[in-house]
């Protein structure tokens, strides 16, 4: 099976060795071919300009996470629902199996690296947490699988797992190995 991965630096995995990305961990694990179209920094809005110049044909399968960046922008809840909406129809069209991901929390010290000011942290994280209602949603109006790296990183936390963060925005190596045994338990 060849997969395609688009998103941004939650599905790059963004400073861990390519080796430590739940990406490369899933095509490992899973034996699958893996293309791994996250851009660092890319908002939905660049997720679906890319995606409409892909040759969508050659996948077998598609999964898509977006909406981070959008939201630590401050871009309204709407164009980000628009953007992703899109990146589903076109994902749709092409009759094959579609994986939603849904994105992680914060955590305070985020303001600390400069991803968002201190003030803002409570507020982007309501934001994500409409979000991923909304993601689960949009997964199940299109028939598509959730994979939900959100529930995945507060149940490790919950179970007390509590370094798994590296700048407050992105997971680090124990952080990625959470969101890899997710991938690899809803991925077929």
């Amino acid at each position: 099976m060849k997969l395609l991965c688009l998103g941004d630096s939650l599905t790059y995995g963004y400073d861990v060795a390519c080796g430590c990305r739940w990406t490369t961990r899933l095509a490992k694990e899973k034996g699958i071919s893996v293309c791994n179209e996250g851009l660092c920094g890319d908002t939905t809005g660049g997720m679906l300009y890319r995606a409409q110049r892909m040759k969508l044909d050659s996948f077998d399968a598609f999964f898509f996470m977006g909406g981070s960046n959008d939201i630590l922008m401050d871009i309204s809840p709407d164009r980000i629902r628009q953007n992703l909406e899109a990146v589903a129809c076109l994902f749709q069209r092409e009759k094959k199996a579609v994986y939603v991901g849904v994105p992680i929390l914060t955590k305070a010290e985020s303001a600390l690296f400069g991803w968002q000011g201190r003030h803002d942290v409570v507020r982007h994280n309501e934001a994500l947490r409409s979000h991923r209602q909304w993601l689960l949603q949009l997964a199940q109006q299109y028939h598509f699988t959730a994979v939900d790296f959100y529930g995945a990183m507060l149940q490790a936390e919950q179970e007390g797992q509590t370094n798994l963060y590296a700048d407050g925005v992105h997971p680090n190596e124990a952080g990625y190995a959470v969101m890899a045994r997710q991938a690899i338990q809803i991925i077929r």
